[in-house]
């Protein structure tokens, strides 16, 4: 990870901790915008990193190595799994550091732009993210950035979840599903 990291010529620090005073301290001296972490580590210190986050604003980015049920993975704002190519794991580090992350509550009624319905409708119609790209020319990054916007408006992670959420919200009929 820290040769992936490194070879972008930015500064990353690698610290490895366990207990929640080294992980406190680790994070009050070095006061980084990204921690990644384990789902397990996040979980055994929930509280401290949740109070860390809102406030330091810092980013928590998970490093998946094992299978997590979702909800595990829903607190972090992004996720590298250990299958990556570094190329993967410098776009999910370079898009957290760009983007500007939305620290509202993941229930307010952010509603979908119409390209994002767009978006939506071909997801759940089971486009690959490389048809939506060529269906609505665009690219396949732009796919990616409006899949995470819905899915974050919404705080829906599965695609079966963002079916139901359109054909409730008539958004695709049920029977194109």
């Amino acid at each position: 990870m820290t040769a992936i990291l490194t070879q972008k010529n930015a500064t990353f620090l690698v610290k490895e901790t366990v207990t929640e005073s080294e992980l406190s301290t680790t994070i009050h001296t070095i006061n980084p915008f990204i921690l990644v972490l384990s789902p397990r580590i996040y979980n055994n210190n929930i509280k401290l990193i949740q109070a860390l986050k809102a406030q330091k604003g810092l980013l928590v980015v998970g490093i998946v190595f094992n299978v997590h049920h979702p909800d595990a993975l829903q607190h972090f704002d992004g996720l590298i799994y250990l299958n990556d190519r570094p190329e993967t794991i410098l776009s999910t580090i370079s898009n957290l550091l760009t983007e500007p992350v939305s620290n509202q509550n993941p229930s307010s009624n952010d509603t979908l732009s119409e390209r994002e319905t767009e978006v939506l409708k071909l997801m759940v119609s089971g486009f690959s993210t490389k048809k939506i790209a060529d269906t609505l020319f665009i690219s396949t990054h732009t796919v990616n950035a409006h899949r995470k916007n819905i899915m974050r408006k919404l705080d829906i992670k599965t695609i079966s979840g963002l079916t139901i959420y359109a054909v409730l919200n008539n958004i695709i009929n049920l029977k194109k599903v």
